[in-house]
């Protein structure tokens, strides 16, 4: 139901309701409640932002969210557009600090690529170099700035290895299968004695390792997503080694799987007279309301808000464009939403419509009627997952057609039931 239909309607219901409690009343005087339902007593009014200022202001901010283990891991560079990420391997026994190389037979990762991918999927170069990581990370922390500075800090100065071939996103994706030297893993195995105070013995302990990094080639031109580690995911980065010590009577195996993986991600900053969400890097667009002009203590029947895309400067993957978006109101200082509310794209349309913001109007014209909304992707898969980048026109665009748009549909209360 659109807003202005929704205007004739409240009018048709007050009436109506009105005229029902006249009716059962015959031809007594209408009693206190009656009287002030009485069509003169209520004004059905409607508000939007074409004639009245209810956005005040907005701002294209960044928060800090970063992306580790969340089932995903994103790899290479399309554009301006670069992603690097580091693999932390868990379930590394502090019992085989005695193994040598010539013990290992061999060492094999495997990395599972999934169907989602961005950038040049058709004829783009795709590779990445593996480097060592040699100083400890923070996911909530360390910055893409901070771990690709020049001299390196974070990584080793020579590359483990460089993998470089195409990844076909066919229904069922070969995994990458790439041969790690054996010194690597001897490193990651080695152990200190450590005093146990409980038993008053020196103990082996394995000495802390950092994992390795994926940074992409220069050539690059696409970037794809591996799976990697989460709660509830059994599939994710994993090395194989293969070993016989001296003792051993047959060939032993040894699984590492991703324990902590964070995705690294660069980008151009967007225009930010614009309206922008972006998935991944989590560009995120803060609007200020003020509907002070709706006299307090009115009945809100009906809020929608409307956005217009705008396509010449969306861009997207090999997936369809985000049709769900969302409004958070939060608290301040605090990092989850109070309030939620989805819009949706709508059919043939560039037009994203939120069609009930019903609820927070309605709380916030008791208050100070000034408040804000952040607009930001739906759902973990869109926010940590992809990459896609939503632009839609802006607050002071010259088509004012394609400018965000509120509408208040609202009715005033009778006097008497308003607080002293």
């Amino acid at each position: 139901m659109n807003i202005e239909n929704v205007v004739n309607y409240v009018r048709y219901f007050i009436v109506s309701f009105a005229g029902l409690f006249l009716f059962v009343a015959c031809n007594d005087k209408p009693s206190d409640l009656a009287v002030n339902l009485l069509p003169d007593t209520v004004a059905v009014r409607s508000v939007s932002s074409y004639d009245t200022l209810l956005i005040t202001g907005k701002t294209v901010y960044a928060p800090k969210m970063p992306i580790f283990n969340n089932g995903s891991i994103l790899i290479g560079k399309f554009g301006e557009l670069n992603a690097v990420s580091v693999i932390n391997f868990a379930f590394l026994p502090d019992t085989l600090g005695s193994l040598t190389e010539s013990e290992i037979q061999s060492v094999e990762m495997t990395m599972f690529p999934d169907r989602y991918a961005f950038g040049d999927t058709v004829s783009g170069n795709y590779g990445f170099d593996i480097y060592k990581v040699v100083r400890r990370w923070v996911p909530d922390s360390t910055t893409h700035d901070s771990l690709m500075i020049s001299p390196a800090n974070y990584f080793a100065q020579e590359k483990i290895m460089r993998w470089e071939n195409r990844i076909d996103l066919k229904d069922s994706i070969d995994p990458v299968k790439i041969t790690l030297p054996k010194d690597l893993i001897i490193e990651w195995l080695k152990t200190e004695e450590v005093l146990d105070t409980v038993s008053n013995t020196m103990k082996p302990r394995r000495i802390p390792n950092w994992g390795i990094a994926f940074v992409p080639t220069e050539n690059t031109s696409v970037i794809h997503r591996f799976e990697a580690a989460a709660p509830s995911k059994t599939m994710s980065t994993e090395i194989l080694v293969k070993y016989k010590t001296a003792a051993d009577t047959a060939d032993r195996e040894l699984n590492l799987v991703s324990g902590v993986d964070v995705t690294f991600l660069k980008d151009t900053e967007p225009d930010t007279s614009d309206i922008v969400i972006q998935n991944g890097l989590n560009y995120w667009t803060r609007f200020d309301f003020d509907v002070t002009s709706i006299p307090r203590y009115s009945g809100i029947h009906k809020a929608q808000f409307e956005l217009t895309l705008d396509p010449e400067r969306t861009r997207q993957g090999n997936v369809g464009l985000d049709s769900v978006v969302e409004f958070g109101y939060f608290v301040d200082g605090e990092q989850v939403s109070t309030f939620n509310y989805t819009g949706g794209r709508q059919a043939e349309s560039d037009k994203y419509l939120f069609p009930s913001l019903t609820s927070i109007i309605q709380y916030m014209n008791k208050y100070s009627g000034k408040f804000s909304l952040v607009l930001m992707p739906h759902s973990l898969n869109n926010q940590a997952r992809e990459l896609e980048r939503l632009t839609f026109f802006g607050l002071n665009h010259s088509d004012s057609t394609k400018r965000p748009v509120l509408k208040i549909v609202y009715s005033l209360n009778p006097a008497y039931l308003e607080p002293k």
